[in-house]
């Protein structure tokens, strides 16, 4: 039986673990399933950012030859009780002793949670919902995943289905492609009704002010995502300056100008729609309105006013993208997709396993 060591990085100025840590995966995965891993200057961040916020960052080692089997990180859920999350998941699936592995890092790290008086886990979160989290589904239909999807090899998520994981969140995005006759887009009709009812309510739509983005439209975006999404599976406030390099180092990656900020009748601004075009595509990332101004479906009409733009450019299809099954961001590209045969859509699920018995 091969013998394993789980190492915790205990300090910050420890470069050679956070080095090792952050190039494991280009080791452990094949390029099937490296479309999504992080830049290192990326992962780097956000190991600094995590060990501020309660995350704990491991490598198992075989004891012997000092080989790093697996890595990953483990953190109590500060806005869910009794629960704590893994993340950062990543087994060389080549190694002779990876299962064994597995089974021992698990075991030892639910004692560490059961020792903070946490029963349940949740896979995979790289420290929040901010950032990654998710495994990927086998496709139904086969299509290439974008840079932005989760992409995991199916091994993980058998490894932890194994071990007593459960289904615990259901995430899709579903592809609905433009078939234009003139300027109508079939399966269309119900955004540019919706797009009518905003105009017709006193809204107002607008681009972003790029010249005063960081300064005058994120802090206001993060408003009102903190107010849209308070609800959300496994919501956590996070900092302005942490928010705004997620959106502003988003932008140098796309182009963002089918992006739009609502403005209400009284000039206040209600919410905003993030999209962005990903080669012949266009991607309906997040909608965020505010409280008092949902329920008069107003989202529809934001995303009828970016496809429009992404009909001029003679885009393929819409994509609506990593939406949580069940709600009505996913209602809304259901409306689209069912006038259609030809759409696709990508899976993605969170698990979860009670280690009280454990």
């Amino acid at each position: 039986m091969t013998s394993f060591v789980l190492i915790k990085l205990e300090n910050l100025k420890d470069d050679k673990f956070i080095d090792e840590f952050i190039s494991f995966p280009i080791k452990a995965r094949s390029d099937e399933f490296s479309n999504d891993l992080m830049k290192p200057e990326q992962t780097k961040r956000l190991i600094h950012w995590g060990s501020a916020n309660l995350a704990t960052f491991w490598l198992v080692k075989n004891s012997i030859t000092n080989e790093t089997i697996i890595r990953f990180s483990a953190r109590p859920c500060p806005t869910l009780a009794d629960s704590g999350t893994i993340g950062f998941f990543e087994i060389n699936l080549q190694d002779s002793s990876a299962k064994e592995a597995f089974q021992y890092s698990m075991s030892e790290i639910f004692k560490w949670f059961k020792l903070q008086n946490i029963n349940n886990v949740i896979a995979p979160v790289d420290v929040n919902t901010w950032f990654s989290y998710r495994f990927s589904l086998p496709c139904k239909k086969f299509f290439p995943r974008f840079k932005w999807e989760a992409t995991t090899p199916p091994e993980y998520l058998e490894m932890f289905k194994k071990i007593g994981f459960k289904d615990y969140a259901y995430f899709n995005s579903v592809v609905f492609p433009h078939i234009r006759i003139g300027n109508f887009c079939i399966g269309a009709g119900h955004l540019k009704k919706s797009y009518k009812g905003i105009l017709k309510k006193g809204f107002t739509l607008r681009p972003f002010d790029m010249e005063n983005f960081v300064k005058k439209e994120l802090p206001i975006f993060h408003e009102i995502s903190h107010d849209a999404f308070s609800d959300a599976l496994l919501f956590e406030p996070i900092d302005l300056e942490t928010f705004s390099s997620l959106y502003a180092g988003a932008l140098t990656l796309y182009d963002f100008s089918p992006s739009c900020v609502l403005i209400s009748p009284e000039g206040e601004v209600a919410g905003f729609l993030f999209a962005f075009f990903d080669g012949d595509y266009l991607v309906i990332k997040s909608i965020a309105i505010r409280r008092k101004f949902q329920g008069l479906k107003l989202s529809s009409g934001m995303i009828y006013s970016a496809a429009e733009k992404s009909w001029k450019k003679n885009k393929k299809g819409t994509i609506s993208a990593m939406v949580r099954t069940g709600l009505a961001s996913e209602s809304i590209a259901k409306n689209s997709q069912k006038w259609m045969r030809l759409s696709w859509s990508h899976e993605y699920i969170l698990v979860k396993k009670d280690i009280a018995d454990e």
